[in-house]
């Protein structure tokens, strides 16, 4: 039974046998707040003490999330037990509360960092829709059960590994995406690295940006680039046999094609994720690009800082050398070397963190996404 079908079971259930909790609707309301919840139309009754509960412990579907692919694990018997527990107001209803709570040390941080708020400030939170995104984030990645799970937020233009107790066991720059060309948002399964990849061109950026450059300059363009030409059935083309003049966005039955190399815009490694966006991490022929503190310049690929550290990591050996980036080598054929099991990777948006000392961090709310409420 999934967490939707239990949730209408219980409201049914309530809807005929009514039953009112053992607390006071104050009491409620001020725990709720001081847990990062909605106290919005809260009411004393079982189904909406039962559906706080599960929101408290995996949290709801963050805002934007495009696609989402990842195992889930949902420990129900144990969400029941607590609900009943506190709707008998039980001695120690607030730490059963509180007990359905991750665990992980990302979460607890951030949840010491917002009680720290409320001891000076009271009900006067800064930017507190913003610490409830994030709290609300990290209790939907505590559905996901694996030794290691990859996050990238997209505001830090960060990326880390977390293992099964939260601890931060990687973490490396990335770039992400432009405001023009977000990052899309979503979970999905890390599954094989890929050396000296191909970059197949997208669609989008081979006919706005790529054809009118090819137009005034097809052999110089195309070589500068180290771009093949193929065509519907995936052969190489020869570009002198284009009438390149002729073609435009509406009309291009091409596709453009980088040759494997250092030269590579992914760089000589990509990880490979299984969304249904055409977006992976990789590494890249620009790494000077970390060093900036403003990182969002891809098309929406994520290019990472650290791509051997991660490598080795999702290995579980070390597997390539830190002289592997700088081979300088082209036209070396692909490789595919898969992952002993599949990694889950979450893409997110969240603009206030904790750092390693436990202070709250901000960040620039680089797309919008982030309605900042008082």
């Amino acid at each position: 039974m999934n967490l939707k079908t239990l949730w209408v079971i219980l409201i049914l259930l309530t809807a005929r046998f009514p039953t009112v909790v053992g607390q006071t609707l104050p009491e409620w309301q001020n725990l709720l707040y001081r847990s990062g919840l909605d106290t919005t139309g809260v009411r004393l009754d079982s189904a909406t003490l039962s559906r706080l509960a599960y929101e408290l412990a995996y949290g709801n579907r963050p805002n934007r999330l495009s696609y989402w692919n990842l195992p889930e694990q949902i420990d129900s018997a144990r969400v029941n037990q607590v609900v009943e527990q506190i709707r008998q107001k039980t001695p120690d209803w607030v730490a059963q509360w509180h007990s359905l709570e991750p665990v992980f040390e990302p979460y607890q941080k951030l949840r010491a960092g917002l009680d720290s708020l409320m001891f000076f400030g009271g009900d006067s939170i800064p930017r507190w829709h913003e610490i409830k995104t994030a709290l609300n984030n990290y209790r939907w990645l505590n559905r996901v059960t694996s030794d290691l799970v990859v996050v990238v937020n997209i505001p830090s233009a960060t990326l880390r590994v977390l293992n099964r107790q939260g601890n931060e066991v990687l973490l490396s720059r990335v770039i992400v995406g432009n405001p023009r060309t977000p990052t899309p948002l979503f979970g999905a399964q890390l599954t094989r690295i890929i050396t000296y990849p191909y970059w197949n061109v997208p669609r989008s950026i081979a006919v706005k940006e790529f054809l009118p450059k090819i137009k005034r300059n097809p052999a110089g363009f195309l070589d500068a680039m180290r771009l093949q030409v193929l065509d519907a059935k995936g052969r190489i083309v020869a570009p002198e046999s284009v009438n390149w003049t002729a073609l435009s966005a509406q009309n291009f039955p091409y596709r453009l094609r980088q040759s494997t190399g250092c030269d590579n815009a992914l760089g000589v490694m990509k990880f490979d994720v299984n969304s249904p966006f055409d977006i992976y991490l990789h590494d890249t022929n620009h790494r000077e690009l970390f060093s900036s503190n403003r990182r969002f310049l891809s098309h929406g690929c994520i290019r990472v800082a650290k791509p051997v550290e991660l490598a080795n990591l999702l290995l579980q050996s070390p597997y390539f050398k830190p002289a592997f980036l700088e081979s300088r080598q082209v036209n070396l054929p692909s490789r595919t070397v898969p992952l002993p099991g599949p990694v889950p990777v979450l893409i997110q948006y969240q603009t206030v963190d904790v750092n390693s000392a436990g202070t709250l961090v901000f960040y620039p709310d680089v797309y919008g996404w982030q309605t900042v409420k008082r």
